[in-house]
């Protein structure tokens, strides 16, 4: 399990396991070298480039190039900068007296052919525009036909926004010392990142940062064999409308297959009938008008007390009613899941979110916005700031902030799934998303858990054996018992 990092907090951790914990800057050094030369090796190369700058990130590939000749590997040794860093000359010095030439003049060298060049110019601290002769450098490799192996990172990405720096490298593979830095996963990171690694080489980790989702950190809600239908939750789903009846069935279909015990569909009448149809497992709670308007939200009052958690907000369409109800709901002592129409009802309400119950939000980016107040561009371009300031202020809510990486956050615990998959760039994966984590949330009455577990969940169901151009809301939707019974055997 990798923790992703800003280029800020890397840099704490690595300077806090050399002053707090004392292990020497060169021990760790030397542990990221064997953990990038045993997985260079691996690769079987006939010839390398190694590439150094003046600081650790130099340091790292000079101690590197003389694991690898140990190991027999030909390695040619490429060294620019002037003001070296103390542990950069100590690598120098070693390779020196071991007899290992340090090549500086490009030209000797450019034309060559290597199964590898190993960027080692800059690594997580750097945070200015890249000028020459670093940027004649850079072109110069990415126009080389040798492709690049990056260790930490592409030099030349900014490591907390993913932004370039002028220039950068375009890695074929990156070797991320230690963990997941947040520039290498958004904006161009993924782009210029290539086949992303994480090496594991020895720094402390010793407070909370975001964590990858994967199977380490999803709990599937437990079943006993003993149990009734009572006993995993009762869910009303609040939704729908005569244009956009597929919505909430879809999000009802998630919700049904994710082991909710019992589900209510509160639905206008117009779409009642059609939703029996679709969806005749669950149960209907028709509000006896063609739409809801302002009167539904005190229908929803009446009957909100028999149901153990609530979704509102699938396919009822930006109208007042909806900002009735969610208030409503919101109101209410239960817990809520917020969706798609039921975001924009917040646009001007964010207040609401204080509550006591559990809370749980599903924006994407646009609905972000609403709630936030912050510019679509802002929180496309710097996601992980963007949602500091919304968990600082609202640490009980569980924001579930979907994109091509998806942040689960509820205060100081922060997740990221980090699986880009254009089958779910489709309208109606919110939905389904929405129902999957309705169902967890009522049976395991945990915000967090259920949103970690359902993100991971919905991602793992669209890893379907077709073109991603062809999948459907419903096969994703079919998918979850496949996938429910895979994770429940591992775990």
């Amino acid at each position: 399990m990798s923790a992703i990092c800003s280029a800020q907090q890397a840099r704490d951790f690595d300077q806090r396991t050399i002053k707090h914990y004392h292990i020497p800057a060169l021990v760790l050094m030397e542990h990221a070298a064997i953990e990038c030369a045993r997985f260079i090796a691996k690769k079987h190369p006939n010839h390398l480039l190694i590439v150094c700058g003046s600081g650790n990130n130099g340091g790292d590939g000079l101690a590197m190039a003389r694991l690898l000749i140990q190991a027999h590997i030909p390695v040619d040794v490429f060294l620019i900068g002037t003001h070296f860093s103390d542990d950069n000359q100590y690598q120098q010095a070693i390779l020196k007296q071991m007899g290992i030439p340090i090549l500086t003049d490009w030209a000797t060298i450019k034309d060559h052919s290597y199964t590898y060049i190993i960027d080692c110019l800059f690594g997580n601290g750097l945070s200015r525009e890249i000028k020459d002769p670093y940027y004649s450098l850079i072109n110069e490799i990415n126009h080389h036909a040798s492709p690049t192996i990056a260790i930490d990172m592409p030099s030349g990405l900014d490591a907390t926004t993913g932004e370039i720096l002028g220039i950068a490298i375009h890695a074929d593979i990156t070797l991320s010392l230690d963990c997941i830095k947040w520039g290498q996963i958004t904006n161009q990171g993924p782009a210029l990142c290539g086949q992303l690694h994480c090496l594991e080489i020895g720094i402390i980790h010793d407070t909370p940062t975001m964590e990858r989702i994967d199977e380490t950190n999803i709990h599937l809600p437990k079943r006993s064999n003993l149990a009734h239908k009572g006993s995993f939750g009762k869910a009303l789903m609040i939704g729908g409308s005569k244009a956009m009846h597929g919505a909430i069935t879809m999000a009802a279909k998630a919700c049904y297959k994710s082991g909710i015990g019992t589900l209510t569909l509160m639905l206008p009448a117009s779409i009642a009938d059609i939703l029996a149809y679709k969806m005749d497992s669950a149960m209907r709670l028709i509000y006896p008008q063609p739409n809801f308007d302002k009167k539904s939200s005190t229908y929803l009052q009446a009957h909100i007390n028999a149901f153990d958690v609530l979704s509102i907000g699938n396919g009822m369409g930006q109208v007042p009613s909806t900002i009735d109800m969610v208030h409503t709901a919101l109101a209410s002592s239960k817990p809520v899941l917020v969706d798609a129409d039921g975001l924009w009802a917040l646009k001007d309400h964010p207040e609401w979110l204080h509550r006591q119950a559990p809370t749980i939000i599903t924006p994407h980016v646009k609905e972000f916005s609403y709630i936030s107040s912050l510019p679509v561009s802002t929180i496309a371009k710097h996601p992980l700031a963007s949602i500091q300031t919304f968990v600082e202020a609202y640490p009980d809510v569980t924001l579930v902030l979907k994109s091509n990486v998806t942040i689960v956050a509820q205060g100081q615990s922060q997740y990221v799934l980090y699986a880009p998959n254009s089958a779910l760039s489709k309208g109606g994966s919110g939905d389904i998303l929405c129902g999957i984590i309705t169902g967890l949330f009522g049976q395991s009455q945990n915000a967090l858990e259920a949103a970690v577990t359902g993100v991971y969940i919905h991602s793992q169901c669209a890893k379907l054996d077709v073109d991603p151009a062809c999948v459907q809301p419903e096969d994703v939707i079919d998918q979850l018992p496949i996938v429910f019974r895979q994770l429940r055997k591992k775990g």
